[in-house]
């Protein structure tokens, strides 16, 4: 013997949104600064970028470095200020000329 069940409608309700004047907005990213300096070899330079900044592939880093030696500065990587601020340090650390700046 098979029993039937009743379906039971179930009402849906819908989402409501709320609109709010102080909207969360996310920080705008901010560029790591590498500038072209005469105290560090080509190579130096290459090996710490990939030492300090997550996930740097070599031909990145080896891009970046030729950027900043050609035209005086090249951007490392773009992120919100506090971790910019971190990259900056750890960099310098190393012995580069590096600076931080918002992202246009």
């Amino acid at each position: 013997m098979v029993r039937k069940f009743p379906i039971m409608a179930t009402k849906i309700k819908k989402a409501t949104t709320t609109k709010t004047r102080n909207k969360v907005r996310p920080e705008p990213p901010w560029n790591v600064i590498l500038h072209n300096d005469w105290n560090n070899s080509m190579p130096k330079v290459v090996v710490i970028l990939r030492r300090t900044i997550p996930g740097m592939t070599l031909k990145k880093a080896t891009r970046i470095m030729w950027e900043a030696h050609t035209s005086g500065q090249a951007v490392v990587k773009s992120c919100h200020k506090e971790l910019a601020e971190l990259y900056m340090e750890k960099l310098q650390q190393q012995g580069l000329t590096v600076s931080i700046e918002p992202a246009p």
